[in-house]
């Protein structure tokens, strides 16, 4: 698309931050199984074990370490990324997709820019509140301009349907640049150029929005008529991040506990190999029920590391039971 070097290294180093929040997970279970397994390759464990340090205590410096990570990810690294993200999308927007945001939501209400090639004009259409993700408009206002840029004129009315190709507006005041105004209380259709994904494309993505911003801007949203599930979901999953990582520590610690110092590693990397793929598998199903609204948004984020968090727990008891039947 012909796109300047110099932006496309723009674009790459705004998203590179953001990568972050994806690979730290990830990072925190290998970092955390590398460091386990050196304890047990440099004999460090056997000192821990016979200094009557349990597994389970040896772990907690990782699992503390890492949910202190995810606390500074989330409210320190966030914001700033979040401000690169929003730069981001606005040179994605101009020199990738090319197109106008359509829509703007203020704390005042929705925004609109269309045009309507029947009359020759654009407008910007102004609804105090919305329903149905933006399908209908309640109290707006609509400014039409010519070509140039000039005011022609003004529509009011109490709310207007999004149909294919055309509003439907109801009770609308009409008020040409240079005739008198009419009313009228049915159907006035009035074409656009606008369309329902339009206008839920042009709302900021979940990620441009810092944590400390999020939970005012859902009730915003949902306040004009939008579910804002994707805005929850992000919400939780940075919420969540530091149990999420800690647990992830946790885990890697109990599949390493039985190990000695002579044993092959490789079985227990091909084990963390495909603990991590089920963990991601599971955390893909459990964000596809979420964003269907078919599970809330709190529980599709929190299952996880509770059940990772569970799962430790079963094999550190594991393991204590078997040390103490061998030592009975």
């Amino acid at each position: 698309k012909d796109v300047p070097i110099k932006i496309i290294l723009q674009l790459t180093a705004l998203n590179f931050p953001s990568l972050i929040f994806f690979t730290l997970p990830i990072s925190a279970f290998f970092g955390s199984l590398i460091g386990f397994l050196q304890l047990i390759r440099n004999s460090e464990k056997i000192i821990l074990d016979v200094s009557g340090i349990s597994n389970f205590h040896s772990t907690a410096p990782g699992v503390i370490l890492y949910f202190i990570i995810g606390i500074f990810f989330i409210t320190v690294a966030n914001p700033f990324i979040s401000i690169l993200d929003k730069k981001y999308s606005e040179l994605e927007y101009k020199y990738i997709d090319r197109v106008d945001k359509f829509a703007s939501i203020t704390k005042n209400g929705l925004w609109l820019k269309q045009i309507n090639k029947e009359k020759d004009v654009s407008s910007v259409l102004y609804a105090r509140n919305i329903k149905e993700q933006g399908k209908k408009l309640i109290d707006f206002m609509v400014l039409e301009y010519d070509e140039k840029g000039v005011f022609q004129g003004r529509l009011d009315g109490s709310y207007a349907n999004l149909n294919n190709g055309y509003w439907e507006m109801y009770e609308t005041q009409i008020s040409p640049k240079y005739s008198s105004s009419s009313y009228q209380e049915g159907a006035l259709k009035y074409q656009t150029n606008i369309k329902l994904e339009d206008i839920t494309d042009s709302l900021s993505s979940p990620s441009s929005i810092s944590i400390w911003r999020l939970i005012k801007f859902i009730s915003f949203l949902e306040s004009l008529g939008y579910s804002a599930v994707d805005f929850k979901m992000h919400f939780y999953s940075l919420f969540f991040l530091p149990f999420l990582i800690g647990s992830l520590a946790m885990l890697s610690s109990s599949l390493v506990i039985d190990l000695k110092q002579n044993d092959r590693f490789i079985r227990t990397i091909l084990l963390s190999l495909i603990s991590i793929f089920g963990i991601y598998f599971l955390s893909n199903l459990l964000d596809a029920l979420g964003n269907s609204s078919q599970i809330h948004p709190i529980f599709a984020k929190s299952i996880l590391p509770l059940l990772i968090t569970f799962i430790s727990l079963v094999f550190f008891q594991h393991s204590y039971f078997q040390r103490k039947k061998l030592n009975d």
